[in-house]
């Protein structure tokens, strides 16, 4: 009798200890959920406050927004294209200040001759004792002061607009009424097939530097254009943000390259 009291006892003490332990593995394994449960949610909520503050800091700056010039045929004017400032992101774009250059102006300026015109070579290649010689020399720096002033010169005379934007927001419109930031107009009698113009344009705003090229000639007596638009990140690494070409068609049409 004493002994099946024992073994009873015993079992009972195995039960409780089973008990025990189980309830202690349950614990630990809603603990764990828990956690696990927290972490997730900690990553959860870190990755939503990055992006909301993306998007403080995109409403602010910019973010990824940027202007360009863009093509349409003139309303006004015969054998023209109108140029003038589109948008492309979701954010408004800050400061927007822009020059545009007759490239094909620039692309005239003899370099060569205005340094022997003012120092009296075109190129010269020299040491870097000579170097700092002449940047000691009075008389040389007064003939450099000369060839930026005369370099200065001609490239405003290659100036064609220069403004101050301010603002410009998204999915803004462009009208018939609205005035043309540029035109390119065919001279009368020209050789079309000799005819080319080239501008470079050079924007910037809150959120970044940005230069575009626009190429334009004449093919089958019909308007083709080609432009580049480049975000500067640092003085050796450009981005191309958009790129657009004219396609030859029954109307006036361009293709979006990127």
């Amino acid at each position: 009798m004493i002994w099946w009291l024992i073994v009873i006892g015993l079992c009972f003490i195995t039960l409780g200890t089973f008990l025990t332990i189980l309830g202690q593995m349950i614990s630990s394994d809603r603990k764990s959920a828990e956690i696990t449960h927290l972490s997730q949610e900690n990553i959860r909520l870190s990755s939503e406050l990055k992006k909301l503050n993306q998007e403080i800091a995109a409403t602010v700056t910019g973010g990824d927004s940027f202007c360009y010039l863009f093509p349409s045929p003139s309303f006004g004017k015969l054998n023209t294209i109108d140029f003038n400032l589109n948008h492309k992101g979701e954010y408004p774009v800050y400061e927007v200040f822009i020059r545009v250059w007759d490239a094909s102006c620039l692309n005239q300026i003899d370099y060569g001759q205005i340094f022997e015109k003012h120092l009296g070579y075109k190129t010269k290649i020299v040491s870097p004792e000579e170097s700092k010689k002449m940047e000691e020399d009075p008389e040389i720096i007064t003939k450099q002061i000369k060839v930026d002033k005369e370099i200065h010169e001609r490239m405003r005379n290659c100036l064609i607009f220069q403004e101050k934007l301010g603002t410009v927001a998204p999915n803004t419109p462009t009208t018939i009424m609205d005035t043309p930031l540029i035109s390119c107009t065919v001279p009368k009698g020209v050789d079309l097939t000799k005819f080319s113009q080239e501008y470079s344009v050079e924007i910037t705003a809150r959120n970044g530097r940005y230069n575009q090229k626009i190429l334009l000639d004449i093919r089958n007596k019909r308007w083709h254009i080609y432009s580049k638009v480049e975000k500067i990140i640092s003085e050796s690494k450009r981005v191309v943000v958009r790129e657009y070409e004219s396609v030859d068609s029954e109307g006036f049409t361009i293709k979006l390259i990127k």
